[in-house]
C-alpha cells in the first residue's frame, strides 16, 4: 500500500515532533469539518478533534498499516463522535424526563460560505434528522470523497452496509427537502 500518510505516522511513532504537526496540518481541517457536520456543534468538534488528535500521537508507535492513515484517523473521528451523540442522546433524554428544554444544534457548522443561508439551514435540519452513521456514512462520501472500501473500514462495518446506510440516507435527506419544500409553498 502506499500511502505518503505512513511514514508521518512512523516518524510521529517515534517521537518527530515536526512529522506530527504535519498530520495535525493534513487532517485538521477535513477532521474538524466531518465532525461538526456530524455534531452540527464546531465548538465541541474543535474538542473533539483535539482527542483524535491526542489518540493519534498515542497510538502512532503501535499503529500497524493494514489500512491507510486516513481511513485510521477518521475511524478514531467517527467512533468518538458517535460517542458524543450517544452521551447527548442520554442527556436530552434525561433533561426532557426532568422537563428541560434540550441543547440547541448549531447550524452554523454545517454552512458553506457563498450558498443561500435558507437552503443551507434546510439543509442542515435535514441531516440533523437522519441518525447518526446515516449522516456518517453521507458525510464521508460526499465532503471527504472516500470510497465505499474506506467508509466500511472507518465505520466498522460491510461493504453491503455502507451501501444501505447511504441509499437510506439519500432517500431520507430528499424525502425531508421534498416535504419541507411542499411545506413552504402551502404557506
Amino acid at each position: 500500500m502506499d500511502d505518503p500518510d505512513l511514514a508521518l505516522v512512523n516518524a510521529a511513532g517515534r517521537g518527530d515532533v515536526d512529522a506530527f504537526e504535519s498530520l495535525v496540518g493534513r487532517y485538521q481541517g477535513p477532521l474538524l469539518n466531518f465532525i461538526a457536520r456530524i455534531l452540527g456543534d464546531r465548538g465541541a468538534a474543535e474538542d473533539l478533534a483535539q482527542e483524535v488528535f491526542l489518540r493519534v500521537y498515542r497510538a502512532a508507535p503501535r499503529f500497524e498499516a493494514r489500512t491507510k492513515v486516513s481511513t485510521w484517523v477518521f475511524r478514531i473521528a467517527y467512533n468518538l463522535a458517535m460517542t458524543e451523540l450517544d452521551r447527548r442522546k442520554r442527556r436530552r433524554t434525561l433533561a426532557e424526563a426532568l422537563h428541560r428544554n434540550g441543547e440547541e444544534a448549531s447550524r452554523e457548522a454545517l454552512a458553506d460560505p457563498g450558498e443561500d443561508r435558507e437552503f443551507q439551514e434546510e439543509i442542515a435540519s435535514a441531516l440533523d434528522g437522519l441518525p447518526g452513521n446515516q449522516r456518517a456514512v453521507l458525510l464521508l462520501r460526499l465532503h471527504q470523497d472516500l470510497s465505499y472500501r474506506e467508509i466500511a473500514e472507518i465505520l466498522g462495518t460491510s461493504l453491503g452496509s455502507v451501501e444501505s446506510l447511504l441509499f437510506r440516507a439519500r432517500k431520507t435527506l430528499r424525502e425531508s427537502l421534498r416535504r419541507r419544500k411542499q411545506q413552504g409553498g402551502t404557506k
